[in-house]
């Protein structure tokens, strides 16, 4: 519902010539879960690839065919690691980053104009690195026809 609420305000704002996409901004925040950062079960989860790796190998071996070369072969080693799962909030991940606080969190991931205005945005577990976050970000901007000319990230959605 809220979703649709955010929609459709967008949608009135685009009409009224409110929404400048031409340069847009994209970050995330964290917000505190409510979990007991103590309470938690340890899992072994499948370690995360890189997020365009597949899409970089794929490149480069159009390019070695082009080129009468042999492509190379996708490694398709499995990494485990531990991941800390909140007993109380299953959803929210397990969020370190420097010197700060160790805690259950979410990431709020918003795409803003230069207005202010917000144009989209998405939540997912504080544990998601931001880099996994910006491809499907831009894929929704292109559906909502609203692909910028400039758009400025930080450092955390390098890839």
């Amino acid at each position: 519902m809220f979703e649709q609420i955010f929609e459709r305000i967008l949608q009135i704002a685009i009409k009224n010539n409110l929404i400048d996409h031409s340069t847009l901004f994209i970050d995330s925040t964290h917000i505190k879960a409510n979990a007991n950062k103590n309470k938690y079960i340890n899992r072994v989860v499948k370690k995360d690839t890189l997020h365009f790796q597949e899409e970089l190998n794929n490149e480069i071996n159009q390019q070695r065919l082009a080129q009468g070369k042999k492509p190379i072969k996708n490694k398709k080693k499995e990494e485990y690691k531990n991941k800390k799962v909140s007993t109380t909030d299953q959803e929210a991940g397990y969020y370190v980053k420097g010197e700060r606080e160790k805690q259950f969190a979410y990431s709020l991931h918003s795409c803003v104009d230069k207005n202010g205005f917000i144009i989209d945005q998405h939540v997912t577990p504080g544990n998601v690195h931001d880099s996994t976050q910006l491809k499907p970000m831009v894929e929704r901007l292109e559906a909502k026809n609203m692909l910028p000319i400039t758009l400025a990230v930080d450092s955390g959605y390098k890839t």
